[in-house]
């Protein structure tokens, strides 16, 4: 089955692994997506930019 996962670019040339999840469809699960967008919202609000 594909999988999916959700990172962010972290300072000039690092990236952070924020959710991974195995697809059910073809198409991005909205609950997931809106999970990994909480969990960059909480790492820029605990490390800053």
């Amino acid at each position: 089955m594909p999988e999916r996962v959700f990172y962010i670019a972290w300072q000039k040339n690092k990236f952070v692994l924020l959710s991974h999840y195995t697809k059910d469809q073809n198409k991005t699960d909205p609950k997931q997506l809106k999970h990994a967008i909480k969990l960059a919202e909480d790492l820029y609000e605990r490390f800053g930019e």
